[in-house]
């Protein structure tokens, strides 16, 4: 035998919404959280043969090898940036 419950029909619009357990949450956005730091696109022509080193070294991005590349330089050659 099969247990079936009985439908009631709310017609109130105010019923269905004093219902929910919905909480607002101020200031929450969707998906993960972003990096803080501004970031700007900067296009470099570069040879060949130091764009197949990045593409082998990079370990999946290139952005942030390229970011670890030019920190050691400027800390290399005392650089504030």
């Amino acid at each position: 035998m099969i247990k079936t419950t009985k439908k009631v029909a709310v017609t109130d619009i105010e019923e269905i919404i004093a219902g929910g357990k919905a909480e607002i949450e101020a200031d929450r956005k969707a998906g993960r959280p972003k990096n803080k730091v501004k970031k700007k696109q900067c296009l470099f022509y570069l040879p060949d043969n130091i764009v197949q080193a990045i593409s082998d070294n990079c370990r999946g991005n290139k952005t942030f090898f390229a970011e670890e590349v030019f920190r050691y330089y400027f800390d290399a050659h005392k650089i504030e940036y």
